[in-house]
Parts: C-alpha cells; structure tokens; sequence
C-alpha cells in the first residue's frame, strides 16, 4: 500500500486525507505505487508538496479507526481525481 505524506517516507510527518460530503476525515491508501503517484502529480499542480511513501497494509483498519478517521482503497486502475473542494483547502492532520 501506499500513501501520501508531507515528507518522504515519513508517516509521522503527517498523512494526506480528504473530508466527504458530511465532513468525515478519509485517509486514502492505494494499492498501485503508479496511481499514487498520479494522485500525486496532480495534487501537486495545485501546489500541494506531498510523497508517496510506501506503508504496509496489515491493520490500516485497525489503525485508522483508533485514531477515528475513516480510509478508502484505491485500486489498481482506478480514476481518483482531486476535489475542488480539496485543492481550495488545507486538509493534512498531524497524523493519521
């Protein structure tokens, strides 16, 4: 799995995440390093400076709902495309 991070492979630095239509932080994993990179890239051209760091995959469940966000995996192939709403708005957290 991989995710996007302020430095490089650093999940403490903080993790990227978005909210959903009712406000609920969602953390983004994906499982092809090449789509997070495309994600990325994309975030990026909006001025966004984040890396793709590799994280291993065991308990992102666990994990993510200790620390009270909600996660969505993206798969191989799948179009993610930024929000409007996100590329207007700071959302990186401490940590995810």
């Amino acid at each position: 799995m991989y995710i996007l991070t302020k430095k490089e492979d650093n999940i403490e630095s903080g993790t990227y995440a978005t909210y959903d239509a009712d406000g609920i932080t969602i953390v983004q994993f994906f499982v092809d390093k090449d789509d997070a990179i495309t994600y990325n890239t994309q975030l990026n051209a909006a001025g966004f400076e984040l890396h793709v760091t590799k994280t291993p995959d065991d308990n992102i469940d666990k994990l993510c709902d200790l620390l009270g966000h909600a996660y969505t995996v993206v798969e191989p192939g799948e179009i993610v495309l930024p929000r409007i709403e996100t590329m207007t708005t700071n959302l990186f957290r401490d940590r995810i």
